[in-house]
């Protein structure tokens, strides 16, 4: 008799509890960084819309649609209520009103939307933050692990003499990559020529891509970063540490990417290096994590990072001055050409060119 009295109580519970214990400064915490830290200007209503489709993954029988003015709410596909947008669509309190009528309006028809009630705004911020950018992403308090930095293990890195040429191979920047090059130039001070192959180097460190931009130039700006309309810049500076000052050549191709892209754009707007091979990837974005009152961890693009002279590297990559791929209208093109040694061999001739 207990047992049954027990289930009658879950049963009327489920039919008759609303919504009612979401957390609006939560979401709130949450649009407001969306709104005032991402690196482009945020649609408040595609975003939310994109959000709330996680409540169609907890209950397949309720779907969130978007209108013009409204969301409207479905349950086994029938209209069951709208909630209209914030008449200001700037306002944030505003969002968040009308994000919690709807939950609360879902949780009317679901039970399972209604016991979810501390894990929906994970999971709206989960589905958001997808759509941001292939970068950007958020992480619960149990899901987000520090991965350990093997690059403390490894290098990547190798050298050798060609013709009176000093050859560097960089296929990753790590805490060890400065000390590495460093090494090879003191170690053949005699060579007529450096070139640094980048192709294939997916970036790293940005610290020791600047580090090993002052082994070959002082005091010099290699790059900055901006965040949305080209606030809190920041221009990063290669110290005074050059050891090498003759001709350079780097070797760029398709898969150059992030804290390699800003070496080579650096050292070539400042000119210092001939850049040799295909457009790079175009990686140069900045990612800052941020943590939330609910001790999730949303890993947000917040800035990128600009050339010498103020070109944006995401998306666009890096030309080199000779390029070794175009495609019919005379573009250069981005390729991978990791495995390519004619790009030394043309490499090696101009820097003979300038013995």
């Amino acid at each position: 008799m207990k047992n049954f009295i027990f289930i009658l109580f879950l049963l009327i519970s489920f039919s008759t509890n609303a919504y009612s214990n979401i957390n609006k400064h939560l979401l709130n915490e949450m649009f407001t960084t969306l709104n005032n830290k991402y690196l482009e200007p945020i649609n408040n209503e595609n975003l939310i819309s994109t959000g709330l489709s996680a409540l169609n993954d907890i209950d397949k029988n309720i779907t969130i649609s978007k209108g013009n003015t409204r969301f409207y709410i479905y349950f086994d596909r029938q209209i069951y209520k709208a909630v209209a947008f914030p008449q200001d669509r700037n306002d944030i309190n505003g969002w968040v009103d009308t994000t919690s009528a709807i939950i609360e309006a879902a949780s009317e028809k679901s039970a399972e939307i209604s016991l979810k009630d501390f894990q929906i705004p994970d999971l709206i911020m989960k589905k958001m933050a997808l759509v941001l950018d292939k970068y950007s992403r958020y992480f619960s308090e149990y899901e987000y692990h520090e991965e350990e930095n093997n690059n403390t293990i490894y290098t990547l890195y190798s050298d050798r003499i060609i013709d009176d040429i000093l050859y560097i191979r960089l296929r990753i920047f790590n805490k060890q990559t400065e000390k590495a090059v460093k090494k090879s130039l003191n170690d053949n001070t005699d060579v007529k020529g450096v070139i640094i192959d980048l192709r294939g180097n997916s970036g790293g460190m940005f610290n020791e891509a600047l580090k090993v931009a002052g082994l070959f130039i002082d005091n010099a700006i290699i790059t900055y970063t901006a965040g949305r309309n080209n606030s809190n810049i920041h221009y990063y500076t290669s110290k005074d540490n050059t050891i090498y000052d003759g001709p350079l050549i780097i070797l760029v191709d398709g898969k150059t990417a992030s804290a390699a892209e800003v070496l080579a754009g650096g050292l070539q707007e400042q000119s210092r290096a001939k850049i040799i091979g295909t457009r790079t990837f175009g990686k140069g974005t900045i990612q800052n994590i941020i943590q939330m009152s609910n001790k999730g961890k949303l890993v947000l693009t917040t800035e990128q990072f600009y050339t010498p002279s103020g070109k944006v590297i995401h998306k666009h990559g890096i030309i080199p001055d000779i390029c070794l791929e175009k495609d019919n209208n005379n573009n250069c093109i981005k390729n991978s050409r990791l495995h390519n040694d004619e790009d030394i061999d043309t490499a090696i001739k101009i820097l003979k060119n300038e013995f």
